[in-house]
């Protein structure tokens, strides 16, 4: 009981968070690819079909896949609310789903794992009209799934069908699906993915709306520039502050937002310094024993594995095609997300380390749900 309360409660502050950030500046969250969902959304409720206006003409909207859309107008519909606001709604119901998600499968551990879903990067994609939320929410679906493959490989495909529909990249999928020899499942889910495809090509001549094209930018600067992103995102996914960005935050404010970085810092280091503790008191640190046990936590743990899959494919994409413009947080979330939950996963599993460490995680993010809040 106290597990769901604690949950709830964590919902509940995002939810706040995200409704003071929206008064703070509406506008602000609304970016060309979020009208551009709007616009799909009503004329899907229209009964105009699935069609944007690009470039002066109408036209079918292979550039994104119909889910997420799809959702702002079912909720339309059933609320009678403004695309806008229905927007919103689908993303805070995503995130309820990660939810329930992460309560199925961590039980009395859920309130700790979920503290992975509280960062301020998170937060600003939960409070923006796109549709990353609905994509985390079927790729955490998709593993949770995983460990239970065996009941109806088939049925899994779903998880993978939803994220695909919501954004294209979530047919890196098949990668994982790949390394845990699920073909039947991958069989389905290609014949879904190639069967989507060409329906935009049969509308647009084109397979996805026009991506695809090769980078103009030299390789060596592109590669470059992709490992600063991945770096600024190790860093900084739940220790920034975007309201940094700015320019007339008083220097007092800036200070306090410094102040809360350099304590998330240290307490980071505390973090680390106990984990290597625990590891030397179990006789695992640099030895055949540990990096064996290590291997096999990452088969095990399907968190990883996603995440990796996510996060090689991603990197690929961008040094192949130019409407990938840079790696930045809303590219690189989902495997930042997963890393989260699978290393609280797994502290949450080691008994004595996570008596040890769990009001440390606590303190680190809420920390970052105040960088969050507008200032």
């Amino acid at each position: 009981m106290l597990n769901r309360f604690a949950l709830f409660f964590q919902f509940i502050l995002i939810c706040v968070v995200v409704y003071l950030k929206l008064r703070a500046n509406t506008a602000y969250f609304l970016t060309p690819d979020s009208h551009y969902y709007l616009q799909a959304a009503q004329n899907l409720l229209n009964g105009k079909g699935y069609i944007i206006t690009f470039e002066g003409k109408d036209t079918f909207c292979a550039i994104w896949p119909i889910g997420y859309s799809g959702l702002i107008a079912l909720v339309s519909w059933g609320t009678a609310f403004s695309m806008e606001i229905a927007s919103k709604i689908v993303n805070l119901l995503a995130l309820a789903g990660c939810f329930w998600l992460l309560l199925r499968r961590f039980q009395d551990k859920a309130w700790f794992v979920a503290l992975g879903l509280m960062t301020s990067s998170l937060v600003q994609l939960y409070t923006n009209t796109w549709s990353e939320t609905v994509f985390l929410f079927f790729v955490l679906g998709f593993c949770v799934h995983s460990e239970k493959w065996q009941r109806n490989e088939v049925v899994g495909t779903f998880w993978a069908i939803g994220a695909f529909i919501t954004r294209y990249a979530g047919v890196f999928l098949l990668i994982p699906m790949l390394i845990q020899r699920r073909f039947k499942a991958l069989f389905v889910y290609v014949l879904f993915v190639i069967g989507y495809l060409l329906l935009n090509y049969s509308y647009t001549r084109t397979f996805t709306g026009g991506h695809g094209f090769w980078p103009e930018e030299p390789l060596l600067e592109r590669f470059l520039r992709g490992i600063r992103g991945l770096g600024e995102e190790f860093l900084f996914f739940a220790i920034r502050d975007w309201d940094l960005k700015n320019t007339i935050l008083s220097h007092s404010t800036k200070w306090f937002i410094y102040g809360i970085a350099s304590v998330q810092f240290l307490i980071i280091g505390v973090i680390v310094w106990r984990i290597g503790r625990f590891l030397k008191d179990k006789g695992l640190v640099a030895s055949a024993r540990w990096t064996d046990g290590m291997i096999n936590a990452l088969k095990k743990q399907p968190f990883f594995v996603v995440a990796i899959s996510y996060l090689f494919f991603t990197f690929a994409i961008y040094m192949t095609d130019a409407s990938l413009e840079s790696l930045y947080f809303r590219r690189l979330a989902p495997s930042s997300l997963l890393f989260s939950l699978g290393i609280l996963a797994w502290v949450s599993e080691q008994k004595q380390l996570f008596e040890r460490t769990q009001w440390l995680f606590v303190a680190f993010f809420v920390l970052s749900m105040i960088h969050a809040l507008p200032k």
